[in-house]
């Protein structure tokens, strides 16, 4: 019987639901974004969320891999910043991208605490509080437009470039603010931040309530 880690799973969700390519490209998963609006919402794999419970901050927590079940495991050490996204690649509709990727939060040199466990070995599970970080662009809930149907609204951590201590802002949020359709995250990361590594992805999708 073949055993199925659980960074095959995310790799296969990714691929079904076309966060690879459409996104990212093909990535080596380093962990589990947990990602919780509240209770009864929370982010799992392209499960469907309502427009209305995500529109506040989410918690979110980063789980590493265990290198017993899923290989080597990404080192993170004091001093490390961390990026953090939230794109549509769907905006106005999966059909038209002319404001795509449309930018949805971008928060830059976030700080973990608490790097080892009490007993000094590393601490493979992180809360991601975007108060640590710099926001350069404020979270704005999922707002896609009537008869578009639905979105997919994708979280993106990347272990930032140590290279760089500043970044140019996108221009605007419809296509991270390069006037290209389906232009986004990807490109962004290119030009400001190339040495940075995607750690974990998590999306789900929402639509208007009226389509």
């Amino acid at each position: 019987m073949t055993l199925i880690t659980i960074s095959q799973s995310l790799d296969e969700a990714f691929t079904k639901n076309k966060i690879v390519p459409d996104v990212v490209d093909d990535f080596e998963t380093q962990g589990l974004l947990s990602i919780e609006y509240g209770p009864t919402e929370l982010v799992t794999l392209g499960n469907t969320l309502s427009v209305s419970g995500t529109q506040d901050k989410p918690k979110i927590q980063l789980t590493l891999n265990s290198p017993t079940e899923d290989g080597k495991i990404e080192s993170i050490n004091e001093g490390d910043k961390f990026i953090l996204v939230l794109t549509d690649p769907d905006a106005p509709s999966n059909s038209d991208h002319k404001w795509s990727e449309y930018l949805h939060w971008l928060v830059t040199d976030i700080t973990l605490p608490n790097l080892k466990t009490e007993s000094g070995e590393p601490e493979i599970s992180h809360f991601i509080d975007a108060a640590q970080g710099k926001e350069v662009f404020k979270y704005e809930g999922p707002g896609p437009p009537p008869k578009t149907g639905k979105h997919r609204y994708v979280f993106l951590l990347f272990k930032q470039d140590p290279k760089v201590s500043k970044f140019e802002a996108p221009k605007d949020r419809p296509n991270w603010g390069t006037g290209t359709p389906s232009s986004g995250v990807r490109d962004w990361i290119k030009a400001q931040a190339p040495g940075s590594k995607l750690l974990a992805v998590n999306f789900f999708y929402a639509q208007n309530e009226d389509n």
